[in-house]
């Protein structure tokens, strides 16, 4: 197996970690490699069925009420957002696309050093929608997802699990419309399997530590993470225009 190949499946291991111990992390360590390795039209609609699998693993079998309704809430958005999103994309340039994407996610890293207030909660609506626009442009809703519900003061051990289920739900129904136009692409994919076997394992290696992060930890990560996310969107805009 080359060594460049080796490398990816390192890193999708290493994002699967980060994904389910601190609740976000995997499309942006795996995503940039994969991109350039296997091209961004085969890369988006693995990193969707990838993603799938690594939320899968990280939702937890049982939620609070409360809980619960901050799901559903943020998932509707998420959907009306991909809505969106599928009707805008093709009136965008790729750059355009992952410009919005970038500065919407720099944006949110840096909002969250601000005092939450009343308002601050209330964007979590339009945020979660605004993760279903990231979902099916860049693959990288995840940081929104997690910004919008620490913007709505919910405690980063909570962010790390509730991020989950929104991301199961919005991933799959953003990989089952790319897969309807591009299944060809994600099955000629030689390497699918080890991918698929490398996402799980680390997956499970995130659950098990996940409980054991301080939540300093998560939450710096959770900034750094989305700010740095933003900014290699940001360049990979700026390279292409």
């Amino acid at each position: 197996m080359p060594f460049e190949m080796i490398l990816l499946l390192a890193t999708i291991g290493l994002g699967a970690v980060l994904q389910v111990g601190i609740g976000i992390g995997f499309s942006i360590v795996a995503g940039p490699l994969m991109f350039l390795l296997i091209g961004t039209e085969t890369a988006v609609p693995i990193l969707l069925l990838l993603n799938v699998v690594v939320s899968t693993v990280a939702t937890p079998g049982a939620m609070k009420r409360s809980d619960q309704r901050t799901v559903i809430t943020a998932v509707l958005a998420c959907v009306v957002g991909i809505g969106l999103g599928i009707l805008i994309y093709p009136q965008l340039t790729e750059a355009m696309v992952l410009a919005i994407a970038g500065g919407l996610l720099v944006f949110g890293a840096l909002s969250t050093f601000l005092p939450v207030t009343p308002a601050g909660k209330r964007a979590f609506l339009p945020i979660s929608c605004l993760s279903g626009l990231a979902t099916v442009w860049a693959a990288t809703p995840g940081p929104l997802m997690a910004l919008g519900l620490i913007l709505a003061d919910h405690p980063v051990s909570v962010v790390r699990k509730l991020v989950q289920p929104i991301a199961l739900i919005a991933y799959s129904l953003a990989f089952l419309l790319h897969a309807a136009v591009s299944w060809d692409r994600i099955t000629d994919e030689t390497h699918l399997p080890a991918f698929l076997a490398v996402t799980v394992f680390g997956s499970l290696i995130g659950r098990w530590i996940g409980p054991t992060l301080p939540r300093a930890v998560i939450s710096s990560s959770i900034r750094g993470i989305s700010l740095l996310a933003g900014l290699i969107l940001l360049y990979r805009a700026l390279t292409i225009s």
